[in-house]
């Protein structure tokens, strides 16, 4: 989960106006956020679209006298006196110059990377010239939850974080966790956190990391229960159980299934005598639920999920008036070497250990 996605841009190209654009001081007119050694893009693009692969355009980075020349085009020419911080990492876009795309591309993003950046055009008749963007590097990565005993002991690391993130452990309704940090260490100005909280009740926990300096939130889940969960591998069907105890005939009885998660509940599906069992459902699972008609007669009120997808991980609700049955879905949806750090574990009460969940990565 990002906390304001919109500053998260996914080659998104900020414009320089003919008229009015930027300023060649101040705040930045723009904030990209990235992971650590992810590649970025630093976007600049005239709104007019002007044919500018004759033109010259400069990229320079702020905080030092003289500025650092991160990329300069010439005329068909590039990265003259570019800083050596920089060589071999950025490059522009050739193919986008006759739209007026001014944007850079840099690899391996570094700490060192932070900071305000310049895109000017020296010698064209604009009003205004230069665009001014803030680059953040170093936003949290997804926390890897595991959990450490049969009882409800969850653990949450957060691995070379910077700045410090604040790192909280919520349940399924987002409400904060009693926990114990048992990692706070510093090494190279990168952060490595690790915090644990117990927990009695079935449930889908989260353990969320914010970075409110760089408007940065990101979470991993990890679901307690107190049965088997139902394990499919992505792509596959998935049959999630639910019967009656004394097998009595339901076909004219009404049930329905509910997905629980911390929006609140979605209807995957719906029985009632007579109707095709779609009423109300949530456009996610449109077309890809349905029942085993020939097995109510038997109390049978299970349903197959087609094409299950890494979206469908989570806590299932088999509901009839006076009763309601839950089940855990897992969906694999990697593969390689087994490890216990998963953004998704399901986890058995009274069972030693962690139950047939292993994430592949």
């Amino acid at each position: 989960m990002e906390l304001l996605a919109l500053l998260f841009p996914s080659f998104c190209f900020l414009t320089l106006s003919g008229l009015t654009f930027g300023a060649e001081s101040g705040p930045p007119d723009t904030r990209v956020i990235v992971l650590e050694d992810d590649d970025v893009i630093l976007p600049c693009s005239l709104s007019t679209n002007q044919n500018i692969e004759k033109e010259l355009f400069v990229w320079k980075k702020e905080g030092t006298v003289p500025l650092k020349e991160v990329f300069m085009f010439d005329d068909g020419t590039y990265s003259r006196g570019q800083d050596d911080e920089f060589k071999g990492r950025v490059s522009h876009f050739p193919e986008q110059l006759k739209h007026g795309n001014a944007s850079i591309r840099m690899k391996q993003t570094r700490l060192e990377d932070n900071g305000n950046y310049t895109c000017s055009f020296p010698v064209m008749q604009l009003s205004v010239k230069t665009f001014r963007i803030e680059l953040v590097v170093g936003a949290a990565r997804k926390p890897y939850v595991t959990i450490l005993k049969d009882k409800g002991l969850l653990q949450c690391e957060v691995p070379g974080a910077s700045p410090k993130p604040t790192v909280e452990w919520k349940d399924s309704n987002g409400k904060p966790l009693p926990s114990k940090m048992v990692q706070d260490e510093e090494e190279q100005g990168r952060f490595h956190l690790t915090i644990q909280t117990t927990v009695t009740d079935p449930g889908c926990y989260h353990c969320v990391a914010t970075q409110m300096e760089k408007w940065h939130q990101i979470s991993s889940e990890i679901c307690v229960h107190d049965g088997p969960p139902v394990i499919v591998k992505e792509g596959d069907d998935a049959i999630l159980p639910c019967s009656v105890y004394d097998n009595r005939n339901i076909e004219s009885i009404p049930f329905n299934w509910k997905k629980v998660g911390p929006a609140g509940q979605k209807v995957i599906f719906l029985y009632d005598p007579g109707n095709d069992g779609r009423t109300s459902q949530d456009e996610q699972f449109r077309g890809r639920v349905s029942h085993f008609s020939d097995k109510l007669k038997n109390g049978n009120a299970s349903i197959t999920i087609k094409n299950t997808k890494s979206t469908d991980n989570g806590k299932y609700i088999c509901s009839f008036s006076d009763r309601n049955l839950p089940v855990f879905l897992h969906v694999d949806a990697a593969s390689g070497n087994v490890m216990i750090r998963a953004t998704f574990i399901s986890v058995t009460f009274g069972i030693t250990g962690i139950v047939a969940v292993l994430i592949f990565l």
